[in-house]
């Protein structure tokens, strides 16, 4: 199997109850938290998160259902990860993020 990164955006409240100690450096963007991990991880996350509803939606999608303060986590790679926090990042934060 080949490792590659995925992304996932939670909600920064869903982060602080039960993911911070996991993923403590987690960049805050737009009120959700930007988690990395591998393609490997993710069946685990499924199973140790199960009342989780895993998303994979479209940038477009992501972005709406972000702005809508939907729950994810809203699972992707790193080409939508950086369009996502581009459109939430202002100009000049664009050097800090993904």
């Amino acid at each position: 199997m080949n490792l590659y990164q995925l992304y996932a955006f939670v909600t920064a409240a869903g982060w602080e109850r039960s993911l911070s100690t996991r993923w403590p450096d987690a960049p805050l963007i737009n009120n959700y938290r930007l988690l990395v991990f591998t393609n490997q991880d993710l069946p685990k996350l499924k199973t140790e998160y199960s009342t989780a509803e895993f998303k994979e939606l479209s940038t477009e999608k992501t972005i709406e259902a972000i702005n809508a303060g939907e729950i994810g986590p809203f699972i992707c790679d790193i080409n939508q990860a950086r369009k996502i926090v581009a459109h939430f990042t202002p100009v000049e934060d664009e050097q800090n993020a993904v």
